[in-house]
């Protein structure tokens, strides 16, 4: 794992590991834009680079805007749900959805 990725989590393994298998699932399923960076961090580039760069930062600042609409469109009930969905799967268990 790389040291960047435990850095961005604050030192937290499990939060670490969760950022890597997440850049790994984009390596394999994302967009090809986000399939390339996640391959570059992968092999031992910055994340806080490519987030920030002006080859990926678009899309990756395009993304997270997605998700805070619709964050922001849940009720507090759904933001609890999805914290609590969260944070099973920092702890490595598995919820029914």
């Amino acid at each position: 794992m790389p040291d960047e990725l435990l850095d961005i989590a604050h030192g937290d393994p499990r939060l670490a590991r969760q950022v890597e298998t997440m850049l790994r699932d984009l390596a394999k399923d994302g967009s090809p834009l986000m399939r390339e960076m996640a391959q570059g961090v992968l092999d031992g580039g910055s994340l806080r680079q490519a987030a920030i760069s002006d080859a990926y930062g678009e899309e990756v600042s395009a993304a997270f805007g997605d998700f805070w609409s619709k964050y922001q469109a849940m009720s507090p009930e759904e933001q609890a749900e999805l914290g609590e969905v969260a944070e099973a799967a920092l702890r490595g268990e598995t919820t029914e959805a």
